[in-house]
């Protein structure tokens, strides 16, 4: 009965040590991917601001690798961390976890397919706009707009904005409009 009640234990210990690895790697690709976007963007000394409303305002900012390659490449390594996400996510519901960590796998899971449709909703109504290349990278709490144009006025700003703050339900001060060009 003890060596039947330890084998358990292993057994058990083992799926959860699996699942805390699975989930660190998810942490890990997401910080990179974080670390990767963070480390593009250079602030423009002129006008950096736009105001938008009495609290609205939103950062407009030039990424400094601008072009139709930049976009590219974004979105393919984009795609590359979203089926990594999303695998490793399958890896721990396939491999049958305890209830809480399905569950947990299974939330995760839906919120980052929920996150890739907003992302790409946002796009697509920017695109709308009359704006060729658009990239949107939504975080907890954060909206990243990456828009390849030389500048912006400030009406092409609020459209973004209000474009960004209707589909995601964030507020303004969450949100982060760059340049690519």
């Amino acid at each position: 009965m003890k060596q039947q009640l330890m084998q358990t234990c292993r057994k058990f210990l083992n799926k959860r040590v699996l699942t805390v690895a699975g989930i660190c790697l998810l942490l890990a690709a997401a910080v990179v991917t974080n670390v990767l976007l963070n480390r593009t963007e250079t602030t423009v000394p002129k006008k950096s601001s736009a105001s938008v409303s009495d609290n609205a305002v939103t950062d407009v900012s030039t990424v400094g690798a601008g072009g139709e390659g930049f976009f590219a490449s974004y979105r393919e390594e984009r795609d590359n961390v979203r089926t990594q996400e999303l695998a490793y996510l399958d890896a721990i519901v396939a491999q049958g976890a305890d209830k809480e960590t399905l569950n947990d796998a299974q939330r995760q899971k839906l919120d980052l397919i929920n996150c890739m449709e907003l992302e790409l909703t946002v796009e697509n109504l920017v695109r709308g706009k009359g704006f060729e290349n658009v990239i949107v990278s939504m975080h907890a709490g954060s909206v990243n707009v990456i828009v390849g144009a030389e500048s912006l006025n400030d009406e092409q700003v609020a459209q973004i904005l209000d474009i960004v703050l209707r589909e995601t339900g964030e507020t303004a001060d969450h949100v982060k409009i760059s340049t690519a060009l």
